[in-house]
């Protein structure tokens, strides 16, 4: 027999049990829609995780930041920290899978062009040579070069914080703008001339006693020499700030640190009688390292660094670390879907096997004649197999189709649904995909329902082979 005869038989048989048949494959739409709605929604998370991560920029690098304290995974307060200096980049750089290792140092610097004013402006130290290891994208101009300390790099946003100091007003100018607002940008970086100073008198004015003698020192000015502008990270930790060379931010912390010292003593003598304090009983400390940021091999990484930073003691972050819980809820809810699913389809292969068996009885004078004219055994069991996986393989085309119709529904009716709703909120958006079928998934699902009816069809197949042609053809 020809496989197109067998074919014809095997459609013949289906549509003479029409009820059994449609009943028999209605157990694999159902199992077939479970896994594939179930994968569908797994991957539409992946899809928007990933979208989720695009948009906070390298998500490869961990903060380690000096914090007073904070609660540890065992639900301890943790208050002393290892100091962020010089051996801790070595520490760190010791890790494996790290990609390189970023002290900074940060300050408040006020700024000044013509009559605006940004004042408590973040300014950013880093190392010249290893700025572009942030990650960050320059829209404009280059990054800091060894040998000008003055250069600097602004974020995408750090020249809305200059306001106009003739009015005395300070207004938002930020937020606005991330929310897609045209607002004025009162301060050309590349041409207008920006001075700053670590003295608040640059920018407030003299604050001095009204004895001459006690007045503070003019305040030290510099002029800086913006060289690049950062492309929006949505980040505002890199988008408000100022990086400028490390070494140089440094002496100006000492010396920031140094002036206030001055002020407290001079307001002490002139206000509270303390005249005979002198200023050496007050020692300048070196200033160490606000943050250190640490840059791992890739995203599969950072998980492994960020624990080993942890380990020894330290306050670390990465972005993509409030995620990880997330992840873990949405997987948890997938393999309870999954394992629906999964017992769907093994209760439709069930059944399938229940038909065909039913099957080898109620057509054992059929199996019987097919053996008297001819046919072979592999025949026999090709016609039995073939029945099987034609219920399995139509039963998941009618699922498939049904899958698209919930991946539909899901897509306009039910964002926010499931744990990955909790993703759309931090995302801020309410349309994102809630179920992604891609072509490989709608194949893979067709070949999988094909090859359980292949083997729900095997042993009804195998007792077909078995039965006797004289035995057969007496029963009826």
């Amino acid at each position: 027999m020809s496989n197109f005869d067998i074919a014809g038989m095997c459609v013949r048989s289906l549509f003479k049990r029409k009820l059994r048949s449609v009943l028999t494959m209605l157990g694999v739409i159902i199992g077939t829609v479970a896994i594939i709605v179930t994968i569908s929604l797994g991957l539409a998370v992946e899809f928007r995780f990933g979208q989720m991560i695009d948009g906070m920029g390298d998500v490869t690098v961990i903060t380690v930041q000096n914090v007073m304290g904070w609660i540890t995974p065992d639900g301890t307060m943790q208050t002393e920290f290892p100091e962020l200096n010089d051996e801790a980049v070595r520490n760190f750089e010791a890790i494996p899978h790290v990609d390189a290792v970023l002290p900074v140092i940060e300050t408040n610097m006020f700024l000044r062009s013509g009559v605006y004013t940004s004042t408590w402006q973040r300014i950013v130290g880093v190392r010249p040579e290893t700025f572009q290891a942030l990650g960050h994208g320059l829209e404009a101009g280059r990054i800091m070069q060894d040998g000008n300390p003055f250069e600097a790099v602004f974020g995408s946003r750090t020249e809305l914080n200059f306001q106009d100091s003739t009015t005395n007003e300070w207004t938002d100018r930020f937020w606005p703008s991330m929310m897609g607002e045209d607002v004025d940008v009162f301060v050309d970086i590349f041409n207008d001339r920006i001075q700053f100073s670590y003295n608040q008198t640059f920018i407030w004015g003299t604050t001095s006693p009204e004895d001459a003698d006690n007045a503070p020192p003019p305040p030290r000015v510099f002029t800086m020499e913006p060289v690049g502008l950062l492309e929006l990270s949505n980040d505002w930790s890199v988008d408000q700030a100022i990086f400028m060379d490390i070494e140089f931010v440094r002496r100006m912390s000492i010396d920031s640190q140094r002036q206030n010292q001055q002020d407290q003593l001079q307001w002490l003598s002139v206000d509270g009688g303390f005249g005979h304090i002198d200023a050496r009983a007050n020692v300048v400390r070196d200033v160490g390292y606000s943050n250190i940021y640490v840059r791992a091999t890739n995203i599969d990484t950072v998980s492994d660094v960020h624990e080993a930073i942890l380990a020894m003691g330290y306050s670390a972050w990465y972005p993509a670390q409030s995620l990880n819980v997330i992840r873990e809820m949405v997987a948890s809810q997938q393999q309870m879907l999954g394992a629906i699913g999964a017992v769907s389809l093994f209760v439709a292969a069930i059944g399938i096997a229940n038909t065909m068996v039913m099957s080898t009885y109620e057509r054992t004078k059929e199996i019987g004649v097919m053996k008297v004219i001819g046919a072979s055994l592999s025949d026999i069991r090709k016609l039995f197999l073939m029945e099987a996986a034609m219920i399995g393989f139509i039963g998941g085309v009618f699922g498939l189709i049904f899958s698209y119709v919930a991946s539909y529904i899901l897509n306009n009716h039910a964002q926010g649904m499931f744990m990955g709703g909790m993703i759309d909120m931090m995302a801020g958006g309410s349309d994102e995909i809630v179920s992604l079928i891609p072509p490989w998934l709608a194949v893979a699902a067709l070949v999988f329902a094909g090859l359980i009816g292949l083997v729900s069809g095997y042993f009804p197949a195998r007792r077909a082979t078995k039965l006797s042609a004289l035995n057969a053809i007496r029963t009826e």
